[in-house]
C-alpha cells in the first residue's frame, strides 16, 4: 500500500491507498487538512470561524462553501438530536476550562458574571454561503470538523483516485472503502490504555468514530472536567459511559452517534440509531461493566 502519515489538529492522520496510483493525491490531501486545521479551529485567531464567532447579533457573513456545508450539516444533527449534540458550545466549553488545545492537565477557574445561556438556533443559514448570528452563542465544531474533513477527503479519493480500496484514520476516527476483495480489521482501544485493544470489527466499507471521556479530561480547581457536554444544558454529560465506538456508513453519523452514547439512555439511543442510521453497531465501555457490541438494522 501507498501511505501518508501527517500530524495535524493535534492528531496523527494515516492514509492508505493502493500502490501505483498515478495521481498526486498526497499533496492535495495534506493541503485540505491544513486548510481545515487553520480556518475551522476555535483555537486560531483571525480565521473564518473566529470571524463568524465575532459577529454582532443581526450581522451576516459570507463564508467558504465547504465551511458553510460543514456548519449546515452540524446544525442538521443539532436539530435531529433535539440539541443534545450541539456545535454551539464554545462559551460553555471555555467556562469548563477547555480554552486551550489538548493535551493539558489543569485549567484555571474563571469567574463569569453571567453563565452563557443555551439558545435555540443561534445562527441562521441563509443560503449562498451566508450566515447570520441571531444570539450570543459561539461555534466550536470540535471533532465534527475532523469527521467531516475525513469524509470529504474519502469521497474524493474513492471517486477520483482509486475505488479499489482506501482508508483514512484521524486519531481513531476512520473512513474506509473496498470494491470487494479488501476487508479491514479495525481494533477498539482500551479506554485507559490506547496501546491495548479490547475488541475489533471487520469492515469492507464504512466508518467508525470513538469518543472517550478519559483522555480529554482535566482538573479545574478541585473538579474533574471532560469535553462531552450536553447541548441542551451546557453541563458535562452525567454518565457511566467511559468510551463509545460507533460503526456506520457515514463518519458524520458515527461522530454524532458516539457523542450521543454519553447523553442518551440506552432505549433512546437504540431508537435514535434505528431512525437515523440504516445499519450501525456500537461498543460501549461503562464503569464496572463488561463491554459488548449492540447492532441496529442488522437481521
Amino acid at each position: 500500500m501507498d501511505t501518508l502519515t501527517l500530524q495535524i489538529m493535534n492528531t496523527e492522520f494515516y492514509i492508505a491507498m493502493p500502490n501505483g496510483v498515478h495521481f498526486t493525491w498526497k499533496e492535495k490531501a495534506e493541503k485540505w487538512l491544513q486548510y481545515v486545521a487553520k480556518e475551522w479551529s476555535r483555537f486560531q485567531s483571525n480565521n473564518e470561524l473566529s470571524q463568524l464567532n465575532d459577529l454582532k447579533m443581526g450581522e451576516t457573513l459570507r463564508i467558504n462553501s465547504l465551511l458553510y456545508e460543514c456548519l449546515v450539516q452540524a446544525d442538521h444533527y443539532y436539530q435531529l438530536s433535539n440539541g443534545l449534540f450541539s456545535p454551539y458550545l464554545k462559551l460553555q466549553l471555555e467556562q469548563h476550562g477547555y480554552n486551550q488545545s489538548f493535551p493539558f492537565l489543569t485549567a484555571k477557574s474563571k469567574s463569569f458574571q453571567n453563565k452563557s445561556l443555551i439558545t435555540v438556533q443561534p445562527f441562521q443559514f441563509l443560503g449562498d454561503g451566508q450566515v447570520m448570528k441571531v444570539a450570543q452563542q459561539e461555534i466550536d465544531l470540535g471533532g465534527f470538523a475532523k469527521g467531516f474533513a475525513i469524509e470529504k477527503m474519502a469521497n474524493w479519493l474513492e471517486h477520483e483516485v482509486s475505488s479499489d480500496f482506501g482508508l483514512i484514520d484521524g486519531g481513531g476516527d476512520m473512513k474506509m472503502w473496498s470494491s470487494g476483495e479488501k476487508t479491514w480489521t479495525i481494533g477498539v482501544a482500551d479506554a485507559w490504555n490506547i496501546d491495548k485493544e479490547i475488541s475489533s470489527i471487520k469492515i469492507k466499507t464504512g466508518a467508525i468514530a470513538t469518543s472517550n471521556q478519559v483522555y480529554r479530561s482535566w482538573m479545574q480547581g478541585t473538579k474533574k472536567k471532560h469535553h462531552l457536554l450536553n447541548g441542551q444544558t451546557g453541563e458535562m454529560a452525567d454518565t457511566d459511559v467511559l468510551q463509545a465506538s460507533v460503526v456506520t456508513s457515514s463518519l458524520c453519523d458515527a461522530e454524532v452517534g458516539a457523542k450521543l452514547c454519553f447523553l442518551m439512555k440506552e432505549d433512546e439511543l437504540q431508537q435514535w440509531f434505528e431512525k437515523n442510521c440504516q445499519q450501525s453497531a456500537r461498543f460501549l465501555v461503562k464503569e464496572g461493566q463488561a463491554a459488548n457490541w449492540r447492532m441496529t438494522g442488522v437481521k
